[in-house]
Order: C-alpha cells, then structure tokens, then sequence
C-alpha cells in the first residue's frame, strides 16, 4: 500500500510539472516573440542544425559551416565537426529524418523538441530524485512534507530564467541538466549498478564536453557508496562511460589526428594577452599561445581575475543558502541529532550516502567555477551544475531542520521556518522568473541576426547570382548556411583577411548583415558605414559592391570579390 502511494504522488508530481514547465516554456517563447522577432535557430543552435541535416540527409558527420581558423586542416567543405557535440545532434537529425520536410522553416522549429524535453525532464528528475530520497532516508519527514519538498524544488528550477532561456533554443544545457539530475537522483536515491551508471553519464556526456572531467567525480562518489569493491565499482563506472564516447573519440581521431580536439578549448586563452575569441577563430592560421611556465602564469592570472565576479554572481539572492546547505550535509547528523534517539544502521547509512552526494557535488560545483573563469566566464556554463547543485542544497537545508532537536527549537517552529524557506525558494523563482521573460522581450527586439523571413529572402538573391555549391562568407555563418543550404565560411576578422582565407577555400562573395555600422565587427564597420568606398582599398579586393536595407532595420552589403590574387588560389581556380 506505501509502495502504490508513493507511486501516486510521483505520477502526480511528475504531471504537475510537466504542466507548469510547459506552461512557463510558451510564456518565454512568447517573451522572445520566437518565430516572429527571432528566428527560431541563433548562432550556437544553427550549428547543430545545419550539421544534423547533413547526418539525416547524407549520413555523415561533416557540416557546410566553418571558421576560417578550420581551414588550416580542412579547406574544403563539408568539413568535420569540430564544435558541436554528438548527444543533440544525433537527436536533430532523427527528427529531421523523421519528419517528411525538406522546409528550413518548419524544420527548425525542431530543435526546440530536445532542449524542452531536458527542461521538464531535468525538473521532474530533481523533483523525484528529492522524493525518493526523502522517503528511504528523511524519516522525520510527514509524507505530505516529503510530497511538497519535492514540488518546491522540481518548480524552483523550473522558474530559473536560464533554464527557461535554453529550453527555448536550439541548446545543449537542459538535456545535460536531465542527464545530471538523473544520475545525482540514482547515486543519492540507492546503489546503482556501475557500468549502469557510467553509461548514463556517457549519455549526458554526448551533449556536453565537461562531463569529461565531472565523470570521474560521480564515478568515485559512486565508488565510496559502497562497502566493498570500492575500486571495481569506479573502474566498471569509467568502463561504462567510455564506452559510449568511445565511436565519438575514434571519429575526432580520424578527423583530427586526436580524439581530444575542440575549438572551444581556445577559450582558455580568450582575454589573455590581447587575444579574443574573434581573433583566436577568425584568422585561417593556428593561433600562437604561451606554452610551459608562462602558460600556466596567463592561465593562473585569468583565474584570479576571473573567480571573485563569477563567485558573486553565484552567490545572487538565496542561492548562497541553498549552496551553504550542501555545505551542511557535510557535517555529521550527530550534530543535530537528539541525544535520546540513537542511530539505527539505516540512518548511519543514510548519513553517509548524503554526505558523499553532497561532498561530489561541491567537487564538481567547484571544478565546474574553476573551468568558468578559465574559460568564457559567465553563467550559462555553470548552469547544469548549479541547478543541480540549489536543488540539493535546499533539501540539506529541510533535512537539518526536520532533525533539529526539539531543545533548539519546537515542532511547530521548525515547520513554520521550513515553509518559509519554500515560499522564499518560490517567491525568488517568480520574481526571476518574470524579470527573465522581460529581459527576453527587450534582447529579442534587438536581435544581432534577422529573422527567418529576411535569411530567406537572402538564400533566393544567392540562388539566383550563384551556383547551389559555391561557398560564400558571411557574419551570419550558420544560419545563412541552414537556409541557404550551401557551404558557408564565418567572416574573417578584419576586410583585409579575406585574402588570406581565400589562399585556403576559394570564395567570391561576402554577405554582410549588421544593424548598422556602430554594430559591425571592428575593421568590417567601415564597410557596413561606407560600402561605395570599398572598391577604392586595393588591399580589399572588392569588385563590386551591393546595399540594401531590409524593413526590420538590418544594413546588408553584398561584396562582389575579384580574382584571387595568390598561386594557390589560382590553381585551384
């Protein structure tokens, strides 16, 4: 009979959040004004796209977009993947491949399918995961309370505006959130089986890179849950998940001549030494980094600069409280405990187990900060952790409250404080949630990139003047790319690295598409505010010159480029 009540409240709240998440998802749809105001594919989402249509349509792992720095190993289209990660783009491409269209249009708004899956999913697996846990380890905890806790917290994520704001695109971080919250649910909920375990985090691994390093962690916390075998359990773990990575390993090889290359490892040194993501991807050149000794004082420089701003902007509002909870559940429950009740077996057990999901989860937390500020040091790549990491961290806090003793404060106190703490987890995830929405609202009416209608338009005036496989370059890369369905190569960095390019990939045309000249990349904006004065810098190259304004106040410049002026672009013209 507990067995089927318990059942009944999960389906419950696995219903009530899936409700509430779909209903909070169209709300920051509508926000974005997705569709209409911003097209449905922005640069990151476009990339996965465009290459998932060529696994659907040609079953390979190849894409018609590249940055110029890509062309140093590959100069010819479509080229390898050296960006995108395989767990979503799989996942588009059977949708494609499932839909019967051929429309870029209608074939977009299939990327969303992933990301809002991830988003419900990863908000149900918390809330679960907390109901679970509650009801083998929480013993002081009323059933109702059990049943709350775990709507509080599946809904507290839910209302996170990130997590709102990836679920609405075309990216990665929400069906990594459910990969995680499943495996953080299974660890503190029971014994998982190791190879289990370890395929589950290869899966979640296949849409992000960093489960790279957060692997080993959960396979260790794994490891020690155990009474015995401690060493098996973590290599069976690892052994699971390479096993799943391993055809995407062996494909990187193949492509790459190393399973471990990616171009997003750049962004170490993005912010040192003058150097910016620009200038490390726009140039068709490897770029020159510090090595040994002065590698490690630029990155240890970066870090210190970087880690105080990130840690501030985690510590916003009462997240502070819920990471201090996981602090908390480091600390022995004999702390708390009254001394008339002694600990059963069961209750050591439990004990021990929150307190290795809790010490694994402030490891990968902190890896997770460290890797940030090293990196591109905003928010967005800390926020699969960091849901995960609130959402434990709140019920550490219900946990110490139930079991406080009724010395330091009453029953009917401890209640009240606990209540207060979910309607102030509720009440921050309203207020965050609505001022996200507002926030979507104002940066869609300001979009970089134009909207379908307008890349259309662009893809038929191409069509027209070009042949189906010409290449061109364009600041819109991906997107144009999707729509177009041509190969296209991301703009070089400044008018006069053009040439440089061509050396590599022979091109003809350049499409530009900025707001307006103070928008334009530097060394492009004086194009975009003077494009009759560009045939006039011979450095340039430019042939011919097209203007237009589009009605949603984008300027595009059509630069007509003459003869490639180099040997090798000769030959292969």
């Amino acid at each position: 009979m507990l067995r089927t009540r318990t059942l009944s409240a999960d389906l419950a709240i696995g219903l009530l959040l899936a409700i509430a998440g779909t209903w909070l998802w169209i709300g920051h749809g509508r926000a974005r004004d997705l569709g209409s105001g911003s097209d449905v594919l922005g640069y990151d989402a476009a990339q996965y796209a465009v290459a998932a249509r060529e696994l659907a349509n040609h079953g390979r792992l190849a894409t018609p977009f590249a940055l110029p720095i890509e062309l140093v190993r590959h100069a010819r289209p479509p080229w390898p993947l050296s960006l995108v990660q395989p767990g979503l783009l799989a996942g588009e491409a059977a949708l494609f491949r499932l839909s019967g269209t051929s429309s870029p249009a209608r074939l977009a708004w299939l990327v969303l399918v992933i990301p809002f899956l991830g988003y419900l999913g990863a908000g149900i697996a918390v809330a679960l995961g907390v109901s679970t846990f509650l009801a083998r380890f929480a013993t002081h905890a009323t059933p109702r309370d059990r049943t709350l806790a775990a709507l509080v917290v599946g809904l507290a994520l839910l209302l996170d505006p990130e997590a709102q704001h990836y679920a609405t695109g075309g990216f990665t971080e929400l069906p990594f959130t459910a990969g995680l919250a499943a495996a953080v649910a299974w660890l503190a909920a029971g014994a998982p089986p190791p190879f289990a375990f370890g395929v589950l985090l290869g899966l979640t691994g296949t849409f992000r890179g960093n489960m790279l390093w957060l692997a080993p962690v959960l396979a260790a916390a794994l490891a020690l849950t155990r009474p015995a075998g401690r060493g098996g359990a973590f290599v069976r773990a690892m052994l699971g998940y390479a096993v799943v990575l391993a055809p995407w390993w062996i494909y990187k090889t193949v492509a790459f001549g190393t399973p471990a290359w990616d171009l997003s490892a750049l962004s170490v040194w993005d912010g040192v030494g003058g150097r910016t993501w620009f200038s490390l991807n726009h140039l068709p050149a490897l770029p020159a980094v510090p090595h040994g000794g002065a590698a490690v004082h630029a990155i240890g420089a970066k870090l210190l600069r970087n880690l105080r701003p990130l840690l501030l902007q985690l510590a916003t509002g009462p997240r502070t409280l819920w990471i201090a909870g996981l602090v908390l559940a480091l600390v022995p429950w004999g702390w708390v405990r009254e001394a008339a009740t002694p600990a059963d077996e069961d209750d050591a057990g439990a004990e021990r187990r929150a307190r290795i999901v809790a010490g694994a989860l402030l490891a990968v937390l902190g890896i997770t900060v460290i890797v940030t500020a090293i990196t591109v040091p905003i928010l967005r790549y800390l926020l699969p952790v960091r849901l995960i990491a609130e959402a434990a961290g709140l019920v550490g806090v219900w946990i110490y409250l139930w079991r406080m003793p009724e010395a330091w404060a009453p029953a009917r106190a401890r209640r009240l404080l606990g209540v207060a703490i979910a309607v102030l987890a509720l009440g921050w995830g309203v207020r965050q949630s609505a001022r996200g929405m507002t926030e979507a609202a104002a940066v869609s009416a300001d979009r970089g990139i134009p909207p379908a209608a307008v890349l259309q338009e662009i893809a038929r005036d191409l069509d027209r003047e070009l042949p189906p496989s010409e290449p061109v370059m364009s600041n819109l890369g991906p997107s144009l790319a999707w729509y177009s369905r041509r190969p296209v190569i991301h703009l070089a960095l400044t008018p006069s690295d053009v040439d440089a390019c061509r050396e590599r990939l022979e091109v003809h045309h350049v499409v530009l598409a900025f707001r307006d000249a103070s928008r334009a990349w530097l060394g492009w904006d004086e194009v975009v505010a003077h494009p009759a004065d560009a045939p006039h810098h011979p450095e340039w190259n430019v042939l011919r010159v097209r203007r237009w304004t589009v009605t949603e106040g984008f300027s595009l410049v059509w630069l007509e480029l003459g003869p490639p002026r180099t040997p090798l672009a000769e030959r292969a013209r």
